[in-house]
């Protein structure tokens, strides 16, 4: 899978959340100290998850279905 470090900008998590709860996907406790984000979707298997790291100041790191998730949410924004 694609991984992304540069897409979702740290100001639109918040955007992000509720774009994928319209589309069905129910946010979840997050594991560790480096997820910001974890949702699941009853009709997907991996579930959404969005990273931080140290070393990025301005973006958060995704990959998979979240990744998926902010291309979809970039072209409707468009």
């Amino acid at each position: 899978m694609a991984r992304s470090r540069c897409t979702l900008h740290k100001t639109k998590l918040v955007e992000f959340k509720a774009f994928c709860e319209e589309r069905g996907w129910q946010a979840e406790p997050t594991k560790g100290g480096y997820e910001m984000l974890r949702m699941r979707h009853a009709d997907r298997k991996d579930p959404l998850i969005v990273y931080d790291r140290n070393s990025a100041p301005e973006h958060y790191t995704t990959w998979g279905e979240s990744a998926r998730m902010v291309t979809a949410m970039l072209r409707q924004r468009r």
